[in-house]
């Protein structure tokens, strides 16, 4: 696939030689040409081509050159592309298009030949006119000044201050000629050589305002040569709105109307063909797995497409979007259709297509159910929504319902004045296992896949939370034996399957928990974190580990059990619990929050157990300290805390 040209990143740029004309610009660059060569006056000419960035102004552009170049030897103008934003200062703008424009009036003279009805003599002459008035503009340097304020067009004083001071300046050596002199005479060996040229400026609108007014005014007053044809490049509102910053006017459009004398509009696709263009290069990219993944395929095309591809641009970055991220996602078997609706939708509206990247997060977490979001929630989450389109962009039915069905938990709002969708509702089993069996956007298991290229083993599955919460309902053995299966599961860098889980809870999944699965998965911590420990070792006293995550739910899953309950899994847990490491670390905890040991007493509001508790948790701890062997308290993982605990809390 490296080496296919379908996969390869097109990039945001014009066409070249051998590049297909997907639009039908070729025909209109031609009846341009020609008028260029047929109709253009003599007395030169500026031409402006407007269109929107993205419409394929500079595509045009090229073909425009690409058909004068194809003109009979006696019609061919010199064409002189020239790109001012690789160029600095005014006087270097000059000098540039100037040795330009000199280079290629010797280029004429050395191919004109006695066949020609342009002389060698004429094009010398023009040659050495151009150098003449280069000279002059060099010797005035500096001193060149516009007239008029920068409102204005701004006509070269081409005599005056700078030509004097050069006379004076080169003491008893006469004055040369003046600069309007020099210009005279340039003007009148362009029109006798009789040669067009037409001289390229793409991007205009891109430059910063103050270098948009030296390009307009060189082009205006200083280059205002015959037979010299300019060719601007820009979108009128953006270039106006530089005008008016650079200038300090309001008429921005006005100014522009007095340098461009004929404007050319790109042609706006038709709709449909942008549409077709990317589906003809999408089949070469991608194709569907079934008629169903088809059929949406198609839908999506027409519908989100239809909004979307408004530019020759926005259909060439969406399908580079599409290639860049096929050839990573294809073997994971991702939804082509989906890809496509959501790489539309990123290019075309940012806001929306982060907006669908929370919202999925969001419908995954209830889904596995460990999140709620309350009604207000809901209202604020679609406020959103709305908010990042236009008014009106959702009232086409046909196109909501496509939409609604693209993102699990999303449903229409069929009242009249309603809110166009419901969201965050509830999603049946079945829809939600045949989203996971395919791969889809709407998938719990492979949300990630479609905004962060991270496959289903770099996260918690579905089957891993009903597995989960299947076990605590059924014991807490089984609750431990579940926990220890996530955590032999690696999840990214240091942490396992079990570390997400109970992260997972502590965020908000504890909520959804009966207090028979509290009770069984308190005991089951109780059981097991120390075998978690000695099958992934980690260090105690660091941060995030394993052990931490437990007992930070042990605030959190406590309350709700009813007082009687919680006394004797409270109970259970420090009598019966083989993680003695770990019941330890809790045990030290609590001594010093509550101020029987150190100075480390805490507020009543962060101690994980009552003082009643506390007592009991004392008195269990110590007599199970008291009945170890030395095998048993050197078998720990942490012989010398449980010794500092046993002394710590009273013997």
């Amino acid at each position: 696939m490296a080496g296919d040209q379908n996969y390869s990143i097109k990039g945001d740029r014009p066409l070249d030689s051998g590049d297909e004309d997907k639009l039908g610009f070729r025909e209109v660059a031609e009846r341009i040409a020609t008028s260029l060569v047929d109709r253009a006056s003599e007395d030169g000419l500026v031409i402006g081509i407007e269109g929107a960035w993205g419409s394929g102004k500079s595509s045009l552009l090229f073909l425009i050159g690409d058909e004068l170049r194809k003109l009979p030897k006696h019609q061919r103008p010199i064409i002189i592309d020239f790109r001012p934003w690789l160029i600095g200062d005014r006087d270097a703008l000059i000098t540039s298009l100037f040795s330009e424009l000199s280079r290629q009036l010797d280029q004429v003279g050395l191919n004109a030949g006695d066949a020609t009805r342009i002389s060698v003599t004429k094009a010398k002459e023009a040659g050495e006119a151009l150098r003449s008035f280069m000279n002059g503009l060099s010797r005035a340097g500096g001193v060149i000044e516009f007239a008029g304020e920068a409102s204005g067009i701004g006509l070269l004083k081409l005599a005056g201050k700078g030509a004097k001071a050069a006379g004076d300046a080169a003491g008893k050596k006469p004055a040369p000629p003046p600069l309007s002199e020099l210009k005279d005479n340039l003007i009148k060996s362009l029109r006798d050589l009789g040669h067009r040229f037409v001289i390229t400026i793409d991007d205009v609108d891109r430059l910063e305002p103050a270098e948009v007014i030296e390009i307009l005014r060189l082009v205006r007053s200083v280059v205002d040569l015959p037979n010299v044809i300019y060719l601007l490049c820009y979108d009128s509102d953006t270039l106006a709105h530089s005008i008016e910053r650079a200038a300090g006017i309001k008429g921005g459009h006005s100014y522009l109307g007095k340098i461009v004398q004929l404007t050319v509009m790109v042609p706006r696709p038709e709709p449909l063909q942008l549409r077709q263009w990317f589906s003809d290069e999408l089949r070469l990219i991608a194709s569907a797995k079934d008629e169903d993944e088809l059929s949406r395929l198609k839908l999506v095309i027409d519908y989100e497409g239809g909004r979307q591809l408004r530019t020759p641009r926005s259909v060439v970055r969406a399908l580079d979007a599409v290639r860049f991220l096929w050839a990573s996602l294809h073997e994971a078997k991702v939804d082509l259709a989906d890809l496509v609706w959501l790489q539309l939708i990123k290019d075309g509206n940012p806001a929306l297509y982060r907006w669908i990247e929370e919202y999925c997060g969001t419908a995954a977490a209830l889904s596995l159910g460990i999140a709620r979001v309350e009604d207000a929630e809901k209202a604020g989450e679609l406020g959103r929504l709305l908010a990042t389109v236009d008014d009106g962009h959702f009232d086409d039915f046909t196109y909501r319902h496509y939409f609604a069905k693209q993102l699990p938990g999303v449903e229409l709002d069929h009242s009249q004045n309603g809110s166009k969708f419901d969201i965050f509702e509830r999603v049946n089993d079945q829809d939600r296992d045949e989203a996971i069996r395919k791969t889809r956007l709407a998938s719990p298991d492979h949300y990630r896949l479609y905004f962060a290229l991270a496959g289903p083993s770099h996260a918690l599955t579905q089957d891993n939370f009903t597995s989960m919460w299947a076990a605590a309902e059924a014991g807490a053995a089984e609750a431990g034996r579940a926990l220890l299966h996530l955590h032999d599961e690696h999840a990214s860098g240091s942490l396992t399957k079990a570390d997400l889980l109970l992260e997972r809870i502590k965020s908000g999944a504890y909520e959804v928990l009966a207090p028979r699965q509290c009770e069984h998965l308190l005991v089951a911590l109780s059981q097991v974190m120390d075998e978690a420990y000695r099958r992934h070792r980690f260090d105690q006293f660091w941060v995030n580990s394993l052990w931490d995550g437990a007992e930070r739910l042990i605030p959190l899953l406590l309350p709700r059990l009813e007082p009687a309950r919680r006394a004797i899994v409270v109970t259970a847990m420090f009598s019966e619990g083989e993680a003695i490491g770990w019941l330890t670390s809790l045990f030290r905890h609590e001594t010093g929050a509550h101020g029987r040991f150190g100075d480390r007493l805490r507020p009543e509001d962060r101690w994980l157990f009552a003082n009643a508790e506390l007592d009991r948790i004392t008195e269990l701890m110590l007599g199970r300290y008291q009945a170890m062997s030395a095998s048993e308290v050197f078998g720990c993982p942490d012989p010398v805390s449980l010794l500092f605990a046993w002394r710590q809390g009273g013997r």
